[in-house]
C-alpha cells in the first residue's frame, strides 16, 4: 500500500494505492483550511491532522510509503522538518517535496521543470545539488505572467497605452468597459484599480481569451507577451543550474486555454529548442502516488 498527498493552497487531495491493481484507489479531497492551523510550520500538529485524513489503516504501518507534495515547502530545510513531523506519527518511508514537483511524476517523468499557471504562476526545478530553485511567483500585483489576474492587469495597461496612442477601444476594451460601466478607457483604469483583488481581476481572464478569439490584436498580444515571459522564466531557471530536458505545465489557465499554452510553447521553442513541453493531463496527486510507489521500492537503509 502507498499513499500520495497533494497539499495545495486551497485543497488537499489524498489517494491510496493498493497492491491489487484492480482496486479503485479511494481519494479524499478537503479544504486545506480544514486541517491547517496557522501557517504550515506554525503548529507541528498540522502533520498529525493531515495524516488523520488518510483513509484505512495506512498510518502507523512500517510497510506503507507516504509521498506528499506540499505548497509552502520551499526549501530542503522545510521539507526535512515536515518529514520529521510526519515520521513522528508514521514509521514507514516518507518523502516530502514542493507541490509543483508532482507534475513530472504525474506525467511519467523522473525529472522535469514545472510551470504552474493558474491563479498565480511560477517556474520550479531542482539544480545539480538537488536544491529547489524557483523563478517568478512574485504575486498577482507585480508579476505571475500567464496567470489569470496578470492577463487582465496587462490587458488594462495595454488598453490605456493604446488609448494614449489615439486608438479606438477594441473588443477587449469594450468588454471591460461594459463590465465596469466605464464610459472610456481612462475611467476604466480608475474603475479597474478601485476593484483591485485577485479574485475580481482573475474572474475577467475569460474576456481576454474571448476577445483574442474574436480577432482583437491587443488581447492576442497580451497573451503572447505573457507566454514569452513564462518561457523567459524557464530559461532563467536553466541559468540557475536546473538541467531537466522536460517541461510540464499545469494550472487552471494554461491547461484550459490552448492559446496561452501555444504562446508559451512557441516562445520556448525559440529560446530553448532542446526542451520538450508537456501539458499535464493527470491530477498532481497521481504524481504523489507515483513517488510513493517509487519510495516503497527503494532499498531500506540500515
Amino acid at each position: 500500500m502507498e499513499v500520495g498527498i497533494d497539499v495545495g493552497g486551497t485543497h488537499t487531495r489524498i489517494r491510496v494505492g493498493y497492491d491489487d491493481s484492480a482496486s479503485q484507489p479511494p481519494e479524499v479531497t478537503v479544504l486545506s483550511s480544514s486541517w491547517l492551523r496557522g501557517t504550515l510550520f506554525s503548529d507541528p500538529m498540522n502533520a498529525t491532522r493531515l495524516l488523520g485524513l488518510i483513509p484505512g489503516d495506512a498510518v502507523g504501518r512500517e510497510d506503507v510509503s507516504i509521498a506528499m507534495g506540499v505548497n509552502g515547502c520551499d526549501n530542503r530545510a522545510q521539507c526535512t522538518l515536515l518529514t520529521q513531523w510526519v515520521n513522528a506519527v508514521h514509521p514507514g518511508p516518507v518523502l516530502v517535496v514542493n507541490d509543483s514537483e508532482l507534475f513530472g511524476p504525474a506525467a511519467g517523468l523522473a525529472r522535469a521543470i514545472s510551470v504552474v499557471c493558474g491563479t498565480g504562476s511560477i517556474v520550479v526545478g531542482r539544480d545539480g545539488n538537488g536544491e529547489l530553485v524557483k523563478v517568478g511567483g512574485h504575486g498577482w500585483l507585480l508579476g505571475d505572467p500567464g496567470a489569470a489576474p496578470s492577463l487582465v492587469r496587462e490587458s488594462v495597461v495595454a488598453i490605456l497605452a493604446a488609448h494614449d496612442a489615439g486608438d479606438e477601444p477594441g473588443p477587449l476594451a469594450q468588454a471591460l468597459m461594459k463590465h465596469y460601466g466605464s464610459p472610456d478607457p481612462v475611467q476604466l483604469g480608475y474603475d479597474f484599480t478601485a476593484d483591485v483583488g485577485i479574485t475580481n481581476w482573475g474572474a475577467l481572464a475569460p474576456l481576454v481569451f474571448a476577445a483574442a478569439a474574436d480577432g482583437d490584436d491587443l488581447a492576442a498580444g497580451v497573451i503572447e507577451a505573457d507566454g514569452r515571459q513564462l518561457a523567459a522564466d524557464v530559461v532563467a531557471l536553466q541559468a540557475k543550474g536546473v538541467g531537466a530536458e522536460d517541461v510540464v505545465a499545469a494550472g487552471g489557465v494554461i491547461t484550459s486555454q490552448p492559446r496561452l499554452e501555444q504562446a508559451f510553447s512557441t516562445a520556448l521553442s525559440l529560446v530553448a529548442p532542446s526542451l520538450r513541453v508537456h501539458l499535464l493531463k493527470e491530477a498532481p496527486v497521481v504524481g504523489a502516488l507515483a513517488l510513493a510507489r517509487a519510495l516503497s521500492h527503494m532499498p531500506k537503509q540500515r
